[in-house]
């Protein structure tokens, strides 16, 4: 199993509800906070960074709430995790053995091909792998 960040994992998480829930017209924070016993302002920082991104929208006020500004055709996975983290799968950049370990260019290698790989999937289609 692949580990993601939380703020990775959350961001998903949010697009998720997002989409199953896009009859509404707006989804409070608090609503996805609530049922997925996330932090709300932790999940804020996400929707902001999401929203910086144009992948979703807020309206504020009583009202408001957070709708997503593409269709989920339109969204793409590689899209979501470049916000979030520039290094999938490892961190050798940080580690001290990275100028010698072999190990970690073969998993450099795999994150490269992983992130190619899923960069262009939609967001609908990620959704739709069961």
């Amino acid at each position: 199993m692949i580990k993601f960040s939380k703020r990775e994992d959350y961001a998903f998480i949010l697009l998720n509800y997002l989409v199953k829930n896009c009859k509404k017209d707006y989804i409070s924070l608090s609503e996805v906070a609530l049922k997925y016993n996330i932090s709300p302002n932790f999940l804020r920082n996400i929707a902001n960074l999401l929203r910086k991104n144009k992948i979703i929208g807020a309206k504020e006020g009583k009202n408001g709430g957070y709708f997503l500004t593409k269709d989920p055709k339109e969204i793409k996975v590689g899209e979501i995790f470049s916000i979030f983290s520039k290094n999938l799968l490892t961190d050798c950049i940080q580690c001290p053995k990275e100028k010698f370990c072999e190990t970690g260019k073969i998993w450099e290698k795999f994150n490269k091909e992983f992130f190619d790989k899923i960069y262009n999937l939609s967001f609908y289609s990620f959704l739709n792998k069961k």
